[in-house]
């Protein structure tokens, strides 16, 4: 009742702040004796301690870190982050290096590059908030440092990544970074800085494709969105023939995350109850993710034959009328096609995904 879950937030703070206190006094007698794994370990409690003040309801102070005209330069979430990273590099520090002990290092860093990218993307949402923010809101937010504070704890997250030979969540933590550019290479002041952000934009979007697509399976649900977007970007620079063929062949490349054998796949790590955020609700996001891959597809391909007209040519025109023909058939075959969710956990074989039979048509095509 509400009356219960009142007493019970009232108990976590004192209960985090002993957790706190005694992991601080235990921290300080390995630290005499100079037990270098336990001080990494109590580090690492003392910087889930800091992530559960940062990411739960718990009955203690909001933290405000205020710059000298009043304003906020760090919400509490941000600071309770930071805090936690930093107990995390002084365990690296009282370590040394990997070769003191080499299991406890990596697991340092794994804990590391996590908190450092989540802490990343929290302060590119302060700073840029939701994508229905204004660009001109978020220009005027943009300033050299506060670019720092998002972009450093990307990069160091990513290269911790790829030092522990973690591709996957390297690509994840690429993927984040370019959401950043991708937001703010319109919003500079001059040409060479809009440049250098466009290019940032397109390398940390392509490092986080070219693994997901050769990764796909099991990834699906990020793929196709990672496409999307990759291919917005593409979009975004517009009146380019170049750049609007590109946006095509980002979504082209998502045709088998909608292939039989991706849902049969999918179907089987749901019959053993997989826990992978991709792997939630799978057919339902991909049913999702396909309708809006066919709107991109058709709406390019719309922009592609108007630029080809002066030229002449009529690819564009053909693999139009193809992906038209496509989509036709899969309505009319609508109606006895299965396709809902009780089919894909006990049938999975009898399930298909229209947009599949579209893309693949348009695979066939050589530009």
């Amino acid at each position: 009742n509400a009356e219960g879950n009142k007493d019970q937030l009232k108990a976590t703070g004192p209960f985090l702040l002993s957790a706190k206190f005694w992991f601080s006094e235990s921290l300080r007698h390995f630290e005499a004796s100079n037990d270098l794994r336990n001080i990494a370990l109590l580090r690492c409690n003392l910087c889930q301690c800091c992530k559960i003040r940062a990411n739960t309801s718990v009955a203690l102070p909001k933290l405000n870190d205020k710059s000298s005209d009043g304003s906020s330069v760090a919400t509490h979430a941000e600071i309770c982050l930071q805090q936690a990273a930093d107990h995390l590099q002084r365990a690296h520090e009282r370590l040394g290096d990997r070769d003191a002990d080499a299991m406890t290092w990596d697991m340092v860093s794994t804990e590391l590059a996590a908190t450092l990218l989540v802490l990343g993307v929290r302060r590119r949402q302060t700073l840029l908030g939701r994508a229905a923010t204004p660009v001109v809101m978020q220009a005027l937010r943009l300033n050299p440092g506060s670019e720092r504070r998002i972009i450093e704890p990307m990069e160091q997250s990513i290269q911790i990544y790829e030092a522990l030979g973690n591709g996957h969540q390297a690509a994840a933590a690429n993927y984040q970074l370019a959401l950043y550019y991708s937001k703010v290479w319109t919003c500079q002041r001059d040409e060479t800085k809009t440049r250098a952000k466009l290019s940032a934009a397109f390398k940390c979007f392509g490092a986080a494709h070219q693994y997901f697509f050769s990764a796909m399976r099991g990834n699906e649900p990020t793929f196709v969105i990672l496409s999307l977007d990759f291919a917005g970007l593409f979009s975004s620079v517009s009146g380019q023939k170049e750049s609007a063929e590109k946006a095509l062949r980002c979504c082209i490349d998502t045709c088998d995350a909608f292939s039989r054998e991706a849902i049969c796949a999918a179907s089987q790590r749901h019959a053993m109850h997989s826990k992978l955020p991709d792997d939630k609700e799978w057919f339902d996001k991909m049913c999702a993710l396909g309708d809006a891959v066919e709107d991109k597809v058709l709406k390019l391909l719309q922009e592609l034959v108007k630029m080809e007209k002066s030229d002449g040519g009529d690819t564009y025109k053909s693999m139009y009328r193809a992906a038209l023909l496509a989509k036709m058939a899969s309505k009319k075959a609508e109606a006895s096609a299965v396709t809902s969710k009780e089919a894909f956990a006990s049938d999975p074989d009898s399930c298909s995904m229209p947009v599949y039979d579209l893309l693949k048509q348009l695979k066939g095509f050589k530009n």
